[in-house]
């Protein structure tokens, strides 16, 4: 059933204006770019402690509502959530002017609806074919993505599951029409997610033409949704420990393994339903926004990776573009597998800040 404008859904989107106007004064970079897309720093990962002018959050209308996303940490949430981060105490009169304006059911503050998918009995074929992009393993000899993928040593094997688009922008509007984001017509590595039923919930372009004036990810939600975007869920067997790590490039290296997209390890780990759940953030000891974060996962009774003094490399695939094998930081991970006092005790000998 097609969606219809209401005069409640009219109500509800000037409300949301009216809310993300009140906060707009506690949001660095605040712009207004067109009637209904605002852009600023992401409250939630702060965008750039080295460039405060970076601005990579962006607020949006779909489905009567605003939504918000933002293009560096991957965060996903409406409206309500939004207003609720940065002023919990206007966030309670937000709830209050949506029940008296007559609320519908077309609320972005609700629990939505369109995120209870139908049954499904099995998997569903992948999309195959892709209007403006082409599968990596199709690209001739010589194509410069191909020189990407062979310059961080991504195996074969994945390149019939990576896609390569001349142009973003273009294939972009086509997959997900009336987005409303601001993109480049850029070439671009990009990377598929899907769900447990194999559906096209999102795409990951990475910048294979960059400067200080793009974006290196830009992650475009194909499936409406407020859950945790991760990739890995079509080839995840959660009978088994699972592994999560921050970028889908770095999870192709290891078995078994999901990527959060994010920092934010511990918001993916609630997602997957394995009962064994190793987080393996970046090494980055100097990082304090990981430090951080490593910290309240060990609080949190995770098991987590400790880095060993012997790893000079940030990422899973640094590591391997600098000769390690796959079994090698397999074998590195379980043997710097930890938790509790233990995990406490190497943390604090690890992180340098």
């Amino acid at each position: 059933m097609p969606y219809e404008v209401t005069y409640n859904s009219r109500m509800s989107l000037h409300i949301d204006i009216k809310y993300i106007r009140l906060i707009s004064s506690r949001l660095r970079n605040f712009k207004q770019k067109k009637d209904y897309l605002f852009n600023f720093s992401c409250p939630y990962c702060g965008d750039s402690k080295k460039n405060l002018s970076k601005a990579r959050g962006y607020v949006y209308c779909k489905r009567g509502g605003l939504f918000y996303t933002c293009h560096n940490c991957g965060m996903g949430t409406n409206a309500g959530n939004l207003i609720k981060q940065i002023d919990s105490s206007l966030h309670k009169e937000y709830i209050l002017e949506r029940y008296k304006a007559g609320e519908s059911g077309v609320s972005n503050f609700k629990a939505p609806t369109f995120d209870f998918p139908s049954p499904k009995f099995g998997k569903l074929d992948k999309q195959k074919i892709f209007e403006h992009a082409e599968w990596c393993d199709k690209l001739p000899s010589g194509h410069f993505c191909l020189n990407y993928l062979e310059n961080r040593k991504i195996p074969k094997e994945f390149y019939s599951k990576l896609l390569f688009a001349n142009k973003y922008k273009t294939f972009i509007d086509t997959l997900v029409p009336n987005n409303e984001k601001e993109l480049v017509d850029d070439a671009r590595l990009v990377i598929p997610f899907y769900n447990e039923y194999n559906e096209l919930i999102a795409v990951s372009g990475r910048a294979l033409e960059t400067n200080d004036f793009k974006l290196k990810y830009i992650s475009i939600r194909t499936k409406e949704s407020d859950k945790k975007l991760i990739f890995g869920m079509d080839t995840v067997n959660t009978n088994l420990p699972v592994k999560i790590v921050e970028g889908p490039i770095d999870s192709l290296f290891l078995k078994n393994c999901i990527a959060s997209s994010d920092s934010n390890l511990e918001g993916a780990a609630k997602v997957i339903s394995a009962k064994d759940k190793v987080l393996i953030y970046d090494n980055e000891p100097r990082n304090k926004e990981i430090v951080n974060l490593m910290k309240k996962a060990i609080k949190n009774y995770n098991m987590i990776v400790i880095w060993p003094d012997t790893i000079p490399y940030k990422d899973i695939n640094e590591m391997i573009q600098n000769g390690m094998t796959a079994e090698e930081i397999e074998n590195i991970i379980e043997e710097n597998t930890c938790g509790g006092i233990e995990a406490l005790t190497k943390f604090t000998f690890w992180k340098k800040v």
